[in-house]
């Protein structure tokens, strides 16, 4: 709630000060727009210098790699928000937890567009674990029942997390 109120109070006494010009009100109006759509979850960062999608697929040559990347949200875990998977194109996909169980993210971030920090690696996902993300992600139990390999996959484990609605 004070993230609300703090960027109104601002806008509201710069309105009050009369010396105000209408664009001095109209770059904290953007700015205070921003600061509500946008969310962080986890540890802040500065996301101005993340990575594309082509960038990170570039760089990253299948070793463990510190990382600062954005990317749509393909889809969250819908019981708690407690994992979330991005699209990396070319129909691959990284599957993102959070350092230690730490923070979550908003079960409906799905299409949103998040700007991730923090490890990533090629893992590889035993039959046990896929078949709880896939009843996490309300899967049928025909689905579930389909998992009978291990699979290899792009993992991501971040420190934080921006979520931008406008990346929808």
């Amino acid at each position: 709630m004070k993230k609300i109120f703090l960027p109104f109070a601002a806008v509201l006494m710069i309105a009050c000060g009369g010396e105000a010009t209408h664009e001095d009100v109209q770059e904290v109006t953007e700015a205070v727009a921003e600061e509500v759509t946008r969310t962080i979850h986890g540890e802040e960062f500065d996301a101005a210098g993340a990575l594309t999608v082509t960038d990170f697929m570039a760089q990253f040559k299948g070793d463990s790699m510190v990382a600062t990347v954005a990317a749509p949200i393909t889809e969250v875990c819908a019981k708690k928000g407690c994992w979330m998977t991005l699209d990396l194109g070319n129909e691959q996909t990284m599957h993102v937890t959070f350092k230690d169980y730490g923070f979550f993210v908003p079960k409906d971030a799905a299409g949103k567009m998040a700007t991730i920090t923090g490890y990533a690696k090629i893992d590889t996902l035993d039959v046990a674990t896929l078949k709880h993300y896939a009843e996490d992600a309300n899967a049928s139990q025909e689905e579930i029942d389909a998992i009978t390999e291990p699979e290899v996959t792009y993992s991501f484990e971040a420190t934080g997390v921006i979520i931008d609605p406008q990346g929808e």
